[in-house]
C-alpha cells in the first residue's frame, strides 16, 4: 500500500507498455499507455514504457499491489482486435523459453518471483492489440492502420480496468 497526499493508505498500480516503438505494430504497447498518461492525475499510478520481459519484467512488479500490462499479441484474431483479461488467462508458451532464465516467460518469472517471497501484486491484468505476425517487426515507428485504429479502444479498457475497485 501507498499513502496518498491525504495521509490515508491508497493501492500503488503500476501500467506498463510493453513492446518495440520502432518495430511497427509492436510498438503498440507504448502508444496505449502514452496516451493514457496524458489523461492520468492519478500519483499511485505509475505509467512505464518499457522492452523487457521475463525476470525483467517481474522486477518492474515488485511492490505494486496491481498492474496492467498493455502489449501486442498474437492469438486467432484479427489485427486490430482488443483483448483485456487476467494474466492467467494467457497461454504461457514456456516451451520456448528454456535456454536462460534471462529469456523466461512472465509467469515463469513471477513464480520465480513469489517462491523468493517478491512482494509481487497478485492482480495482473493484460490488455493486448492484436497484430498481423508477419508485420510484427517491420523496421518503422507507424503502426499499421488497423492497429492504429485499436488504441482507443485499448485506453478505454485501460481506463475501466483502473475504474474497477
Amino acid at each position: 500500500m501507498t499513502m496518498t497526499p491525504d495521509g490515508t493508505a491508497g493501492r500503488r498500480t503500476r501500467i506498463i507498455g510493453l513492446g518495440n516503438p520502432i518495430l511497427g505494430d509492436d510498438g503498440v504497447g507504448w502508444r496505449v499507455v502514452e496516451a493514457m498518461r496524458a489523461r492520468l492525475d492519478d500519483a499511485a499510478v505509475d505509467v512505464l514504457c518499457l522492452s523487457v520481459g521475463g525476470v525483467s519484467l517481474m522486477e518492474q512488479l515488485v511492490g505494486c499491489d496491481r498492474a496492467l500490462l498493455v502489449d501486442a499479441v498474437v492469438t486467432d484474431g484479427a489485427p486490430g482486435d482488443v483483448l483485456s483479461m487476467p494474466l492467467d488467462a494467457l497461454d504461457d508458451p514456456s516451451c520456448g523459453h528454456t535456454a536462460s532464465t534471462h529469456d523466461t516467460t512472465l509467469a515463469t518469472a513471477l513464480r520465480l518471483g513469489r517462491a523468493l517471497h517478491a512482494p509481487l501484486p497478485e492482480d495482473i491484468w493484460v490488455v493486448g492489440v492484436e497484430v498481423d505476425p508477419c508485420r510484427l517487426h517491420e523496421f518503422n515507428e507507424t503502426l499499421s492502420p488497423e492497429v492504429a485504429a485499436a488504441v482507443p479502444e485499448a485506453v478505454r479498457c485501460v481506463e475501466a480496468w483502473l475504474a474497477a475497485p
